[in-house]
């Protein structure tokens, strides 16, 4: 073996998949004289269609890509622009068209985008190292020390041994969970969730699904259906059909553990069979297609006691936590994490004392991680159930854009005394979200399918999301602190209608408050 080398850096990194790479970017546009090294077990160029879970963005990842890290241009040329989440109820036999759907007529106009992520690591491989970052690739993590003022990763390259280290050190190497398991941080949740996840050589488009012109022209521009992050929906289980730009489609199943443990789901002839079962349409789509790969991850949903430090060290990405795939929040925590890191980074590299900053930083990230477990936890019954998940997603979106993605957006969550004086809004758009979760998961309990009916739940219609998201459009315009509370208004009174409509049969009558925040949205729900 050779002699173990030493190199020093202002910040290690370990692991240069999208966490890493865009920590590495954001901490070179923040601080250009930092002194960065990652390390990365994979070769770079990676192949395009590299295998990994995460292909999907929602407005927080998408703004932090294409707007923190400077990345519009490559998202506009080289992915697919996506065209929002899209969820289909029922087992039609016939026509699809037959199926209840939930979505979008267009796109609300802020871009989100299908990742084709072995293409935006390479992209982004080749960005940090012309800005200076010492990328070394192909070589795996031995070890990490994190005793000395300068912390250690010790990695091999072959047979040889080279040590790296730095003032901080980042793991950001996903589900090794380096740091984590050096320090004992690993902590359980209540959320049970499997998936099976495979990719086919094929581009599965699902507009071609109906021969009904109405059906498909209700999307505009006609056609596009296919380009959303697609889901077929039933009892205790939800299927992702995700179009990547190498030409190739992500399919994945994923479960509760009822569900799951029904399935028999144990390589991909048994998932095909049980997709024959119970999503017939989607078997036939997939005839004849070859499979790229097949993974299964069971209990996939975990969390972290602790991911930033004062003492120099910090986790991101899959490394630290990690809640549920629906609604593709991975990047979003991407986003989070590498924020308050580099505020912290940057901070103690100017000298200041980041204590109380690295304490708070844990609460904020403590309390985003679980309101957003909270979506998923128990729910999964429910999602057969055209009803529930019609509500759900109006609540989880007006939630999501109204409070959390706003925040994003302003840059106000490293903004320590801006948070504390939005607390009393916060505190209280938090235990609004707490609640109706509880609400959803008792309905959830029911395990409730209700018969197809062709509706259309049209999103785009909602007049309060509509308003939420020109807000974020018109982001830079906004006074936080004058427009928190409002929405946080507006939260209380959606979650009055959402629970008269989620289990009365005879809901009250349609009022002008409902109007102007839900439009005509009640008539699909009840259909």
């Amino acid at each position: 073996m050779a002699k173990t080398a030493k190199t020093v850096s202002d910040v290690v990194i370990a692991g240069g998949g999208l966490a890493g790479l865009t920590l590495a970017y954001q901490l070179k546009n923040q601080s250009p004289d930092l002194d960065i090294t990652i390390v990365e077990r994979n070769q770079f160029p990676v192949p395009e269609a590299v295998a990994k879970v995460g292909e999907s963005t929602v407005e927080i990842g998408s703004h932090y890509l294409n707007s923190t890290i400077g990345l519009s241009d490559h998202f506009e040329k080289h992915q697919l622009k996506k065209f929002g989440i899209r969820c289909f109820f029922g087992s039609a036999q016939s026509d699809f068209c037959e199926q209840d759907e939930l979505g979008a007529s267009q796109t609300f106009g802020i871009p989100t985008f299908q990742i084709d992520r072995g293409r935006l690591e390479n992209h982004l491989a080749r960005s940090v190292r012309e800005m200076g970052v010492n990328l070394v690739d192909g070589c795996s993590t031995d070890s990490v020390d994190l005793s000395g003022k300068f912390k250690k990763l010790c990695a091999r390259h072959g047979s040889s041994k080279q040590s790296y280290q730095g003032k901080w050190l980042v793991d950001a190497a996903g589900r090794q969970s380096l740091l984590k398991n050096k320090l004992n941080l690993g902590k359980s949740n209540s959320h049970a969730g499997n998936a099976v996840w495979f990719r086919l050589d094929r581009e599965i488009q699902i507009d071609d699904w109906s021969t009904s012109s109405d059906w498909r022209n209700r999307c505009t521009p006609t056609g596009n259906r296919w380009l959303s992050t697609n889901h077929l929906m039933g009892p205790g289980y939800w299927v992702w059909i995700i179009p990547l730009a190498s030409h190739i489609t992500s399919i994945g199943i994923v479960c509760d553990d009822h569900a799951f443990a029904q399935s028999g789901m144990t390589d991909f002839q048994s998932t095909v069979s049980w997709l024959e079962q119970n999503q017939p349409r989607m078997a036939a789509a997939m005839s004849g297609a070859d499979c790229l790969d097949f993974k299964i991850l069971r209990n996939y949903s975990y969390d972290c006691q602790q991911v930033f430090s004062d003492s120099g060290w910090g986790i991101s990405g899959e490394a630290g936590f990690f809640a549920d795939p629906l609604y593709s929040p991975g990047s979003d925590f991407i986003a989070i994490n590498n924020t308050l890191i580099s505020r912290l980074v940057v901070d103690d590299k100017l000298g200041k004392d980041i204590r109380l900053q690295s304490a708070v930083y844990q609460k904020v990230i403590d309390s985003i991680f679980q309101n957003t477990l909270a979506i998923y936890n128990s729910t999964y019954g429910g999602f057969g159930d055209r009803r529930m998940m019609g509500l759900k997603l109006l609540w989880d979106y007006s939630y999501y854009w109204g409070v959390l993605s706003l925040l994003f957006y302003k840059e106000s969550i490293a903004d320590i005394r801006l948070m504390q004086s939005l607390s009393a809004s916060l505190n209280t758009a938090q235990d609004i979200h707490q609640r109706m979760q509880h609400l959803f998961r008792q309905r959830a309990c029911a395990r409730k399918i209700l018969p197809a009916q062709g509706v259309f739940l049209d999103q785009y219609k909602v007049p309060c999301l509509q308003y939420f998201n020109t807000q974020l459009k018109q982001s830079d315009r906004v006074d936080i602190a004058q427009q928190l509370p409002i929405h946080v208004d507006m939260l209380s009174r959606i979650a009055a209608h959402i629970e008269s409509l989620l289990n009365s049969d005879s809901p009250p009558p349609f009022s002008n408050d409902e109007q102007d925040l839900l439009g005509d949205y009640r008539y699909p729900v009840l259909a």
